[in-house]
């Protein structure tokens, strides 16, 4: 991958705070996005689909072999350990401007079957009760890589930018991210399925990495293909809430500006009075 230059990374700097996403092309590649290929093929050979992810396509949590040393639970592979410290990765991050990251050691495996549903709009963020919530730069990222090259067809990423920093009216009609209730939707005329004017498609080359804001509006289209489509998702915590990143100069909102670290906020996935 070439490296980024700093025009570049300058402005994927500002599509992440403004658009709430940015891609960095060729970042996986070579024996580690193969290896990572046969990894994610033969774990859907050998684990089965709770039927609950349909929309999702799959929900496997894979830990690094650093982090099941000191958990001693659940799955792990040291393929998680190569891609969480991934040089050139770490590198894009590291021009890009996300200071302080720190990652969560695991991967989620997701994936669109073939001929799978598209999977609902949603954010992921679970603290929009803390003021982190109202801050102009992100602090919680999530890191993917698709195994192929994604299209329209087969259930690219899709993204409502900006959504990440501003309320719209598709924010009141969604059910918390992946909890029970929009899991069983079972109508696709229902608003976390329709289109939506803002959005755009965002198809990727396998390997290519996306930097998405965790508080951003995002969905993927069906697969229509006979093909499963995978992703591989890691996440990183990035800056020292409240502190804002070195390059910011823009205002700082009285919320974040104001934070008491000592008060304690109940954890929630429903957007709250900081989205505005």
């Amino acid at each position: 991958m070439p490296e980024l230059t700093e025009e570049q990374a300058v402005k994927k700097r500002q599509e992440l705070v403004e658009l709430g996403y940015c891609v960095v092309p060729g970042v996986l590649r070579g024996s580690l996005l193969e290896r990572m290929r046969q990894f994610t093929n033969q774990l859907f050979e050998r684990k089965a689909v709770d039927p609950r992810y349909r929309y999702q396509g799959s929900d496997f949590h894979i830990a690094s072999k650093r982090l099941w040393e000191k958990r001693k639970s659940g799955e792990y592979s040291e393929l998680v350990d190569e891609l969480v410290d991934l040089p050139e990765a770490w590198e894009a991050c590291r021009r890009i401007g996300l200071e302080h990251q720190r990652p969560d050691d695991t991967i989620i495996v997701l994936s669109k079957p073939a001929y799978g549903p598209p999977l609902y709009w949603h954010q992921d963020l679970m603290n929009w009760n803390h003021p982190e919530s109202a801050s102009p730069w992100p602090t919680r990222v999530f890191l993917s890589y698709y195994m192929t090259d994604t299209t329209l067809e087969n259930g690219c990423l899709r993204a409502i930018p900006g959504t990440h920093r501003k309320r719209i009216p598709l924010h009141d009609h969604l059910p918390p991210a992946h909890g029970p209730e929009i899991q069983a939707i079972r109508d696709l005329s229902h608003p976390a399925f329709q289109d939506h004017p803002d959005a755009v498609d965002l198809p990727v080359r396998g390997g290519d990495l996306v930097i998405n804001d965790a508080r951003l509006l995002h969905g993927a289209r069906a697969n229509r293909t006979p093909q499963r489509r995978t992703l591989v998702l890691q996440w990183h915590s990035i800056f020292e809430f409240p502190k804002p990143p070195s390059w910011w100069d823009g205002e700082i909102p009285d919320a974040v500006r104001n934070h008491d670290p000592d008060v304690k906020y109940e954890r929630s996935r429903t957007p709250s009075m900081y989205l505005r």
